[in-house]
């Protein structure tokens, strides 16, 4: 055996023999007081960085930011929509009058492009610089996942609950969108892959990719002033390396990386997209330092963890900062936790199975439900149970053994109320405001006290204008019920006649392709214009009435066309 052989040999056995090692001695855990103490990073206002820099704070969930130049200004970031973008340009315009000449967006979450014409003032001309990936990743969230991401964001961040039971949500004191909210976001006009150096009204600024929390994400850098805008890879909150309003994998190695791109820089201030800026060069080399430590921490002990054979559920039963970090302001588990962030780092790194072979294939949920009740002694006994549990301040059991009863017997009033008791406890003693506020949201929901919604706001015709028509047509995909469509094959073709744009939709069999021409073997043709169109699918019109009076048929049968449309139904949502 080669003596690199021998010692890898060495080494992979000291990894298999160190399962049992006991994990970090335990930190102390942030209280609902801590959360209130937090909120004030929240405090509204615009605040002067330095010199032609000012951060306008508290107005909604993110930040925007004023850079003055010699003859105009630049905007970073545009607020969630028009209305808060309203708000925070007036308070810019006390500041100065001059021309807004750009705008930047840090990456592509709505609550930094919502209000981006508000700022523009009417200039559509008005240059508008993104990593080339935005336009993508804004347009899916908004298209294909709207109702799941709706209903989980309304949610985390407690959209619905009272003033007296919501404290903030971790990177604000609200998310300012609700229905009545207009969004006015601009398409880039100016997109870069790695880096873009650029000077406008004298400003000389750097774009640079630094995938984080956003693939898409990109940090501003001011060289000649040692100014650093980090976007939302930096705020003082434990990151979400995860969110539990549902997300694509964030690779903690590149958030990580990220930050040792901006600290290499040596900024002087910094001015991120969420919570309060800080000012000088040892601090913030200090924050950024512990940030991206404890970013690594979580990721490479994640890691080390998988290799020793622990499940996700194990290794978030173990993983915790060491106390230097927890104990870092940075580090405060106000928005993400390093236990879903473990959760999601497995599956990022090995996909959703745990390496159990009973989780596999596992029962149907339904069946598993049964068989509780069964070992229980029955239905009535396991209801007892969960009673019993939550009477006993064991809110967390009661909540898992109520599952198994509501997917039996989702009426049941007794277990209803205890579920019920049991979230309002979980919720009342939880210092992360995601947590805190889905555990409170939960129990109204179930209280009957509302229904969310399957979307936010309702999309104005301008808004709809300004989305591309295949993104429609890729919700129309995962709308499609494959079940009705199961023996259908078809293609339908729509020429669009204030666009130059053609789509064949074809289905076959349950299975959707889109393909954009308007193809000779098309069994229906169709003839609309795109904002119809737009507007029939997003229910500004009523469909049946748009079927009859917008669009024409040449080629196939109206009836054919509108037993077509009926495929395509929104699934039902799960409470």
């Amino acid at each position: 055996m080669s003596m690199i052989r021998l010692v890898l040999s060495v080494l992979l056995i000291g990894v298999a023999g160190c399962r049992q090692e006991a994990p970090p001695p335990a930190v102390t855990v942030a209280s609902p007081e801590a959360l209130r103490a937090h909120s004030a990073e929240f405090e509204q206002g615009v605040f002067e960085v330095t010199d032609g820099v000012h951060v306008a704070i508290g107005f909604g969930i993110a930040n925007s930011i004023l850079l003055e130049g010699d003859d105009g200004v630049i905007i970073v970031d545009t607020m969630e929509t028009a209305e808060s973008a309203r708000v925070v340009l007036a308070a810019f315009r006390e500041i100065t009058d001059k021309p807004v000449k750009a705008l930047i967006y840090t990456h592509s979450h709505p609550d930094h492009i919502g209000g981006a014409r508000v700022f523009a003032e009417g200039n559509d001309a008005i240059p508008v610089y993104a990593h080339r990936d935005v336009v993508r990743n804004m347009e899916k969230t908004s298209i294909e996942l709207q109702t799941a991401i709706t209903r989980r964001s309304l949610r985390m961040y407690g959209s619905y609950l009272p003033e007296d039971e919501h404290i903030n949500v971790g990177l604000g004191p609200r998310v300012d969108i609700h229905d009545g909210s207009t969004i006015s976001v601009m398409r880039p006009t100016q997109e870069f892959d790695d880096r873009l150096e650029q000077t406008i009204a004298g400003i000389r600024f750097e774009l640079v990719h630094a995938p984080g929390e956003t693939e898409d994400q990109l940090f501003v850098w001011l060289p000649d002033r040692r100014i650093l805008l980090p976007g939302d890879n930096i705020y003082k909150a434990f990151p979400n390396l995860y969110t539990i309003r549902g997300t694509a994998y964030r690779d903690p190695r590149q958030w990580a990386d990220s930050i040792d791109a901006m600290r290499a820089l040596g900024a002087e201030y910094l001015v991120p997209s969420h919570t309060r800026p800080v000012v000088g060069a040892a601090r913030i080399d200090a924050l950024l330092t512990e940030y991206r430590d404890g970013i690594r921490y979580v990721y490479d002990q994640t890691l080390r963890m998988i290799n020793q054979g622990l499940t996700p559920d194990e290794i978030a039963a173990r993983i915790r900062l060491p106390a230097h970090l927890a104990d870092a302001g940075y580090l405060a588990q106000f928005y993400g936790k390093p236990t879903w962030s473990a959760r999601s780092i497995f599956a990022g790194n090995l996909g959703w199975y745990d390496g159990n072979p009973s989780t596999l294939q596992p029962l149907p949920p339904d069946d598993e439900a049964a068989r509780w009740a069964e070992l229980a002694g029955g239905l009535d006994a396991l209801a007892q149970r969960v009673i019993d549990a939550q009477a006993a301040g064991e809110h967390q059991w009661a909540l898992q053994l109520s599952d198994h009863v509501l997917r039996l017997q989702p009426q049941h009033a007794a277990v209803r109320e205890a579920r019920i008791r049991a979230l309002r406890a979980l919720g009342e003693v939880e210092a992360n405001p995601n947590a805190r506020n889905w555990y409170l949201m939960a129990a109204r929901e179930l209280a009957g006290e509302f229904t969310l919604p399957q979307r936010i706001l309702t999309p104005t015709p301008e808004m709809l204008a300004q989305m591309p028509l295949a993104r429609f047509f890729d919700g129309m995909a995962v709308n499609l019920d494959a079940e009705a469509a199961a023996e259908t094959v078809t293609a339908v073709g729509f020429e669009f006649t204030d666009s130059d744009e053609r789509y064949t939709y074809i289905v076959r069999r349950g299975a959707s392709e889109v393909v954009p021409v308007l193809r000779d073997d098309a069994d229906i043709v169709v003839r609309v214009s795109a904002q119809a169109f737009k507007e029939m699918l997003a229910q500004l019109r009523n469909p049946a009435l748009s079927l009859v009076r917008d669009f024409e048929v040449t080629q196939g049968s109206k009836l054919g066309f509108a037993q077509f449309m009926r495929l395509f139904q929104p699934a039902e949502t799960a409470s």
